[in-house]
């Protein structure tokens, strides 16, 4: 029996990662924006912000179709 390739469970989604603060609701939670090529490619919660530690709701998970959808003018 052939054994598969291990799993790679953090694989790199980005070159380059800004800390910067949400603005789609009133919270201001802290963020860490993922560039590759310079383009956003994740978005995630910063662990280390006193607001949300680390936490994203809905609106924050989807700021990166302010950026990235077809539909944007």
């Amino acid at each position: 029996m052939s054994q598969s390739p291990p799993l790679n469970l953090s694989p790199v989604v980005s070159a380059e990662i800004r800390r910067t603060t949400c603005y789609m609701c009133a919270c201001r939670c802290g963020i860490n924006v993922h560039l590759r090529d310079g383009r956003v490619s994740y978005i995630e919660g910063n662990r280390d912000h006193p607001v949300n530690r680390g936490v994203l709701c809905a609106k924050g998970a989807s700021g990166i179709m302010q950026v990235t959808a077809p539909s944007r003018l």
